[in-house]
């Protein structure tokens, strides 16, 4: 009874979070904006594969542009069946996230009350579940399907019938169809069931059940012309900068996660000090859902992202809540007499709770303010101006679904030309010449019309004509705080200047429009 009366409130809490932080939004924006343009291209992919079966950011060719085929695919689903409408990816997270309560109410009702009560809360207030349901994005939803792996992992090795094995299996695959990152975890569960249970065919067949999305993902890609891997995996990988650029990146992971960091403390100390386990082997037979948690946030921290409000990082958050709940069960009886480890269990929680929570209520309405003024201005301009033109740019999602441009994407998510001569250079966009040389021809032989983009992502031709530039102001989120307006045909360059010096008068008043003399 008191585990419902602490669920409810919580459910009481989460809502009234995605209430507050959806008005603070909707009074500057007279609408829900999500802080991330991102969940714009989930949302223009899944438009153009529901209403002209074109698997792209736009409707007019392929693209490999989403790094969640699944969620990208799910939305697609949902608007086959409800409409277009921007919210979906709103709703089908609340949902999600109601998922994700119910499974931890489930799981930890084995614990005591005060376990529930700790671990359940911070599920909620430490992802924060409230703010990966309102990104838009598959966060939700790849954390619901990493704990059902998890789960189904548990109960396979308390009994290995074929039924746990096939949830194990499909799960498994579930969750790399949401995010890639799920094979860092899953290949520790096939390597812990090889090595250490001997299970040999078990663990190679859940290992090729769990790469069939990347497979079969990547043979559609490839046959379209583009990766085996998504484009963002390719550009935005931490594996093509050398070993310096290479170690750079894992430092810069780790203080971007450092509030995972310090849950990894208790984690590796439940580990430690695991009862009655005073062998190396011991403990690795007790402690395989920890084990297999930490070896997957290691190669996490060595290859995948860290970052970008937080998202990257939010189910390790979760799962490593998952791994230590048995611990923080032990730490909190009563009978317990270690006063300093439940102090600093306590303490550790409180930190992550101020880093990832208290932090949060104060960025994500910035976050949906720089996406307002910058990405959905650059949309109603271009729908209201260039609804079916053809347009270079460099931050893709918004003006993507909300008109029908013609893209060049100059960064490459959504053209693969880009993203093949962009695949080495991450983060050198002025020194690639190639680039500029590709983006110069593509413009004038298929007559663009115009460029919005960040100058400092890459060097427009010098036959392009700067019209103008759009500034935000306090920039967190988005790639550059000033767009520049190019004119890409010079017979059009005084049509442009006129239309946005009409379209300055619309904007809110703290973005400024600035007209080149």
């Amino acid at each position: 009874m008191k585990n419902n009366i602490s669920l409810l409130i919580l459910h009481l809490i989460l809502g009234l979070l995605i209430f507050f932080n959806i008005q603070v939004v909707v009074d500057f924006a007279g609408r829900y904006i999500y802080p991330l343009d991102d969940a714009y291209i989930h949302l223009s992919m899944a438009k153009n594969f529901a209403e002209f079966q074109t698997w792209g950011i736009t409707q007019y060719e392929f693209s490999s542009t989403t790094s969640s085929p699944l969620f990208t695919f799910l939305l697609a689903v949902l608007i086959k069946v409800f409409g277009n409408w921007e919210y979906l990816p709103l709703i089908a997270n609340s949902v999600a996230g109601v998922g994700l309560i119910l499974i931890f109410h489930r799981y930890l009702k084995q614990f005591s009350q005060t376990t529930y009560i700790i671990v359940l809360s911070s599920v909620v207030l430490l992802m924060p579940l409230h703010l990966m349901i309102m990104t838009g994005m598959e966060h939700v939803f790849h954390t619901l399907a990493m704990i059902l792996v998890l789960l189904q992992f548990q109960k396979y090795l308390e009994v290995k019938t074929p039924r746990n094995f096939s949830n194990l299996a499909l799960f498994s695959i579930i969750a790399v169809g949401f995010r890639y990152e799920s094979l860092f975890f899953i290949f520790f569960i096939c390597i812990y069931l090889f090595f250490l249970k001997r299970d040999y065919v078990i663990s190679i067949a859940l290992g090729l059940f769990a790469i069939i999305p990347v497979v079969v993902y990547g043979w559609i890609s490839v046959d379209h012309g583009s990766f085996f891997l998504p484009n963002s995996l390719i550009l935005k990988g931490n594996t093509n900068d050398g070993i310096v650029g290479f170690l750079t990146r894992v430092a810069g992971n780790a203080y971007r996660g450092i509030s995972v960091l310090i849950l990894v403390l208790i984690l590796l100390t439940q580990i430690i000090r695991s009862k009655n386990q005073k062998s190396f082997s011991e403990k690795l037979s007790k402690n395989a859902i920890p084990i297999v948690v930490f070896c997957g946030f290691v190669i996490h921290l060595l290859f995948a992202n860290f970052g970008w409000l937080i998202r990257y990082e939010s189910y390790l958050v979760v799962i490593i809540l998952f791994a230590i709940t048995p611990f923080v069960d032990e730490v909190f009886q009563k009978n317990s007499i270690n006063k300093i480890l439940k102090f600093g269990t306590v303490f550790l929680l409180l930190i992550t709770l101020y880093m990832r929570f208290g932090t949060m209520l104060e960025k994500q309405p910035i976050a949906s303010k720089n996406i307002f003024d910058q990405q959905i201005q650059l949309a109603d301009f271009l729908h209201h101006y260039y609804r079916n033109s053809r347009v270079v740019a460099n931050d893709i999602g918004a003006i993507t679904y909300f008109s029908n441009i013609h893209l060049l994407d100059t960064y490459g998510l959504g053209s693969i030309e880009v993203a093949k001569l962009r695949k080495n250079d991450h983060g050198k966009f002025l020194d690639n010449k190639n680039l500029q040389n590709y983006v110069a021809e593509t413009a004038k032989n298929q007559m663009f019309d115009v460029a919005l983009v960040y100058d400092s992502w890459v060097k427009m031709p010098d036959y392009f004509t700067k019209v103008g530039t759009l500034t935000i102001q306090d920039n967190y989120i988005c790639g550059g705080t000033t767009v520049s307006f190019y004119s890409v045909q010079e017979e059009n360059t005084l049509r442009l200047r006129n239309q946005l010096i009409e379209f300055s008068k619309k904007i809110p008043k703290d973005v400024i429009i600035k007209i080149v003399d």
